[in-house]
């Protein structure tokens, strides 16, 4: 009789173990998305190799890193900078926030010493634009890649997948 007993202890150890697998693998997968970065865009906070873990919501503030859909490229990573009602401006490789200077609490690269008029791209020098309703304006963490709304405008929220959590870096 005890021998019995002692199996079904087991089984029933090993059907919660694998039930709460299958649920956790579920709910990863409903709530969590994982992306590597294959870029130098948001260095120097997001290296190459890393894998950073979103979880999927549309509510982000300024400051947040996002994972968007990309109207020209698929689905991009980049930080907000500035959320509806909100004005940007960029001049001399100087951010402008509602007409006041910005200095990101984050760190950014800007190695790339030469300043571009904005008659040939939008890096270092952008006319004012306010960021309409239900949209986000975002930059990436290496200003001297442009491929962000400085290119392709503002991103509406509803193109948002999901704010950052955290990363697991892996140097090669």
């Amino acid at each position: 009789m005890i021998e019995e007993k002692d199996s079904f202890n087991i089984f029933a150890k090993v059907l919660f173990a694998v039930l709460g697998f299958v649920v956790g693998f579920i709910a990863i997968r409903l709530f969590f998305i994982t992306v590597k970065i294959d870029s130098s865009v948001m260095e120097p906070t997001l290296t190459v190799n890393d894998y950073v873990w979103f979880y999927k919501t549309k509510k982000v503030d300024s400051g947040s890193i996002v994972l968007y859909k990309s109207p020209l490229s698929g689905k991009l990573v980049s930080r907000v900078i500035a959320r509806s009602g909100e004005t940007v401006e960029i001049i001399n490789k100087v951010l402008y926030i509602n007409g006041i200077k910005s200095a990101p609490e984050w760190a950014v690269k800007k190695s790339d010493t030469r300043i571009f008029p904005s008659r040939f791209v939008n890096r270092d020098n952008m006319n004012t634009i306010t960021v309409p309703f239900g949209h986000v304006f975002v930059m990436n963490d290496n200003w001297d890649s442009p491929n962000d709304s400085r290119l392709f405008g503002v991103i509406a929220v509803d193109d948002i997948v999901g704010k950052y959590l955290f990363k697991i870096s892996l140097k090669k």
